[in-house]
């Protein structure tokens, strides 16, 4: 009978709330851990992103990244809060790897992450790329030049005695093929890795959203949502004014995703990452691919047929900046329509010497200024004062 009203007397009790401190601490430790406070008290809100998921736990935070390659199990990540006590390792999964946020040393082997660390403030963490061949984030491409920022290679070629010298907190890496990638063996050699799958998401605000993975890795949840907040709001406001276009003055666009001495061209499907961009542009896809998701290669007599009369034509093709370029590739480009009234555009107005593109750098994370440059290809009406930031047009000469 007593243990009876003990029971009750205690569920009459209230629990104390978690308590929360003013923000997340970006620099340093807790000193003095007290386990019902909260110590993430800005939480990101994952809301386009489909392959990244956060949980929120008092003194750490699970991230879970899906779908990084194919085949792929879903990877956890346990952050925990600097200065307070692991959670027991066997509440998680066998390949949940742990950390202490705010981490330290960084090493990024995608040119893709380096603007979501440049917009979030951390980039002064970054010690190692892959390789700065390709790369257009200014203040990498000067660290590089001046030995302040390492490059330790590509995939499983990458240099893992130096990865090791350069003692990283963390690596940012990405999935295609284990038996080809990096992280299989930086994992090996006991360095945490985590996989980056933004380009598995085929919404391009899904794609740009990815720049809160390393916001988390750094507590910069609240500059991390207030970012995205401002590239949602204004590529939302970009679809609706192509939404006002009435179906029968959409434009006809050709897109090939490469130009290939094979003969073969790949054209990407409507729900593809460029799919979507091209009908949140106000314009449809004058050869789409047979699987919506995907690229579907034609011969270049079936795109003859099917493309040659379409309005706009859209290049992703390194070295071409004029008609005769573009003609050096095969001459029966010239019975294109698009070729024929001058409208071909290619996405390499910003292209470094070694043919490094920041469309596939910082266009990653500015779906908006994407969305603009086609926008404004596609109903320059709407856009009469628009400066473009990815797209130029191919020059006659």
């Amino acid at each position: 009978m007593k243990s009876v009203l003990l029971a009750l007397i205690l569920l009459l009790i209230p629990i104390a709330p978690i308590a929360a401190q003013d923000g997340n601490l970006t620099d340093g430790c807790i000193t003095d851990f007290d386990a019902t406070v909260d110590y993430f008290p800005q939480k990101a809100e994952v809301i386009d992103a489909g392959n990244l998921t956060v949980s929120y736990h008092g003194h750490y935070k699970l991230v879970r990244v899906g779908n990084a390659f194919d085949g792929a199990p879903a990877f956890d990540y346990v952050l925990v809060q600097c200065g307070a006590p692991a959670p027991p390792a066997e509440d998680f999964a066998d390949n949940a790897q742990f950390i202490e946020v705010p981490a330290g040393r960084l090493i990024a082997l995608s040119t893709t992450q380096l603007p979501a660390l440049s917009l979030l403030g951390v980039i002064d963490h970054l010690v190692a790329v892959d390789s700065g061949f390709y790369i257009s984030t200014p203040e990498v491409v000067e660290a590089i030049a001046t030995g302040e920022i390492a490059e330790v290679g590509f995939g499983a070629q990458v240099n893992i005695e130096l990865a090791l010298e350069l003692a990283p907190d963390l690596v940012l890496s990405y999935g295609f093929n284990p038996d080809t990638d990096a992280h299989p063996i930086l994992l090996e050699a006991g360095i945490f890795t985590a996989l980056d799958a933004s380009w598995r998401e085929n919404s391009p605000l899904g794609r740009a959203e990815w720049l809160k993975l390393p916001a988390l890795f750094y507590n910069q949840e609240a500059r991390a949502d207030e970012i995205y907040a401002g590239i949602r709001t204004e590529y939302q406001a970009l679809r609706e004014l192509a939404a006002s276009i009435p179906d029968e003055e959409q434009p006809n666009v050709l897109l090939n995703s490469f130009l290939s001495y094979a003969d073969a061209w790949y054209s990407p499907g409507a729900d593809t990452y460029v799919g979507q961009l091209i009908h949140d542009a106000g314009a449809d896809l004058a050869l789409p691919s047979d699987d919506p998701a995907g690229s579907q290669p034609y011969s270049f007599e079936a795109a003859y047929a099917e493309g040659w009369e379409a309005d706009i034509w859209l290049l992703e093709t390194f070295g071409v900046q004029t008609a005769a370029d573009l003609l050096a590739l095969d001459s029966r480009f010239a019975d294109f329509a698009a070729f024929q009234s001058g409208a071909i555009w290619n996405n390499n107005r910003d292209e470094n010497p070694n043919g490094g593109n920041n469309y596939y750098e910082w266009g990653v994370v500015s779906p908006h200024l994407v969305l603009a440059d086609l926008l404004a290809i596609f109903h320059p009406q709407l856009l009469p004062e628009h400066e473009f930031s990815y797209y130029q047009r191919l020059s006659a000469a």
